[in-house]
């Protein structure tokens, strides 16, 4: 008898640790894939939370709600199913409030879930955790070759803007054939002949004269090499007395006919004229045959 009364004792001491939970399911007809239902837990101890399982991946609890009832708690678990098909919930663990409860557990249960996705459902998530391949670098490998491309690109925009723009090459000197050397004496003749049949002499004896002094000015400055456009007939005179003094008198005597007429207005006669000029031409050709021997 009295190990019947401790059995009996017993059980109700265990039973009054264990305590009783009951279950229920709501909006679990016709479920898709991203359709909320819920799991209504009931106790006759004060819970103090559900225990999800990290290896729940058939469902999502997207909220747990826990009030106490009197001597009891109501649990509200709203679930939203991930896959489709016939599923499987596992048991959840219970923990209860204080020591004298050790919690309890709810019962598993089966939903089945169609291959459509409900309307309302916003939820977004991973068919497959990501994976990652076995080469694959980390991430900062990828930021330091970033930054090391950066760093040569700034250094290499920095050494292009720190060179000098090279000049423009200067253009090459347009080709100019040499000019076949004319002796002095030649062009001194050209123009003495120009001037002979200019008609000057008969019009305008002052601007003749004037030309006529030029012609063997530039003739001495060409030959002789002094300034002879530019010096009086003294300086002229001196010049020619080391340069050419065999005929230094025949052109003084030309050069001062003409300063003559151009300063002491002489006004020669047609035949003076023609003697002067056929002097210097004689004095002119006294050069060709030093030039041809």
């Amino acid at each position: 008898m009295k190990k019947l009364l401790s059995i009996m004792l017993l059980s109700f001491c265990i039973s009054l640790l264990l305590g009783t939970v009951t279950q229920s399911l709501a909006n679990a007809d016709s479920l898709s894939i991203g359709t909320p239902f819920s799991l209504e837990i009931k106790t006759d101890f004060p819970l103090a939370a559900v225990v999800i399982p990290d290896s729940l991946v058939e469902f999502r609890v997207l909220d747990t709600q826990i009030q106490q009832d009197g001597r009891g708690s109501k649990a509200k678990l709203s679930i939203v199913p991930l896959r489709v098909g016939a599923l499987s919930f596992p048991k959840l663990k219970l923990k209860a409030k204080g020591i004298l409860h050790s919690g309890g557990s709810t019962d598993g249960f089966r939903v089945y879930v169609l291959s459509t996705r409900a309307e309302a459902d916003t939820l977004l998530r991973d068919i497959k955790p990501a994976l990652r391949y076995k080469a694959e670098p980390p991430f900062w490998l990828y930021l330091g070759i970033f930054l090391i491309c950066l760093a040569l690109a700034t250094i290499l925009i920095i050494m292009a803007l720190s060179k000098k723009t090279p000049g423009k090459p200067e253009p090459k000197p347009a080709f100019v054939p040499a000019q076949k050397f004319v002796h002095p004496y030649l062009l001194a003749l050209e123009k003495l002949d120009k001037l002979e049949s200019s008609g000057l002499a008969e019009s305008d004896i002052l601007a003749y004269h004037y030309q006529l002094s030029m012609i063997l000015r530039e003739f001495l400055e060409a030959m002789y090499q002094f300034s002879a456009m530019e010096m009086t007939i003294l300086e002229i005179s001196d010049a020619l007395r080391v340069s050419c003094p065999e005929r230094a008198e025949e052109f003084l005597k030309i050069l001062r006919y003409c300063d003559l007429v151009k300063f002491a207005k002489l006004i020669p006669s047609s035949e003076q004229i023609q003697l002067q000029t056929q002097a210097l031409k004689l004095s002119l050709m006294a050069f060709a045959p030093a030039i041809h021997a």
